[in-house]
């Protein structure tokens, strides 16, 4: 699923009557002119963010069918699953470019993911939500299954991360950000919070390799949030001691 999405990305993307030379000598202008051909497809690239929820909503709809069929039930718990890591993986790459910002850092590759980064958190959002479905509200609505009064942990961090999801997408428009102001951008704020309790959530479970991933942008969200805050206090101070120690 997830490669069928990329693979028409990259070929809408580069098959466009879109060419440049690529010089082997100076990358930089090579990632100027990919740049500049994704801000040019930036419109169809977005459509195609629309079309894959819209295919989301439709296996939303077919796994339903299948759960209430008591049939491959296994097999809609493994999209699930991998629809888990997906969302796990969009989260990362809304929340880089904000990392990178507040090190005072930028690049090419960030300036494309601010380009869709409403569309990055929607899908996040989508593919999390669809992973919840799946794994355990389907079997319960249309399976029998009951409901677990005393969840584990982790499904407690789970809820503690889609939840405050769901309030990032239901704002993410520009009629949303209009009408908040600056509640707008403390909102959002959420996601500082939202980055640990999916960490817990997958540490839980024992993920190794996912768990890694998002135990380092963890790190890395909250370590920018503290340079970011004390560089102003910090700075001056060294550059005052720097100063005295030369003379």
């Amino acid at each position: 699923m997830k490669y069928t999405l990329l693979f028409l990305v990259s070929y809408q993307l580069f098959n466009a009557n879109e060419y440049f030379i690529i010089d082997t000598m100076n990358p930089k202008t090579n990632a100027e002119k990919v740049f500049q051909i994704i801000l040019r497809k930036r419109k169809m690239i977005i459509s195609v963010f629309y079309g894959q929820n819209l295919f989301m909503a439709f296996l939303t709809g077919y796994a339903s069918f299948l759960t209430s069929q008591q049939t491959n039930r296994g097999m809609v718990y493994e999209w699930g699953e991998t629809s888990g890591t997906i969302s796990l993986v969009f989260f990362c790459l809304s929340i880089f470019p904000g990392i990178l910002r507040r090190f005072g850092r930028s690049s090419k590759v960030t300036q494309v993911l601010m380009l869709f980064r409403r569309q990055i958190g929607v899908t996040a959002f989508i593919f999390g939500f669809f992973h919840y479905l799946a794994v355990r509200m389907l079997p319960i609505l249309f399976a029998g299954v009951p409901v677990n009064m005393n969840p584990p942990l982790f499904e407690i961090f789970g809820f503690l991360t889609l939840y405050p999801m769901s309030l990032l997408f239901l704002t993410s428009n520009d009629f949303s950000v209009k009408k908040m102001g600056v509640w707008w951008k403390r909102l959002h704020s959420l996601s500082y919070l939202i980055v640990w309790s999916l960490f817990i959530h997958v540490a839980l479970q024992g993920g190794e390799t996912w768990m890694y991933l998002i135990g380092i942008f963890a790190v890395l969200e909250s370590g920018s949030l503290a340079y970011f805050f004390f560089k102003p206090i910090v700075s001056p101070m060294f550059a005052r001691s720097l100063s005295e120690a030369k003379k």
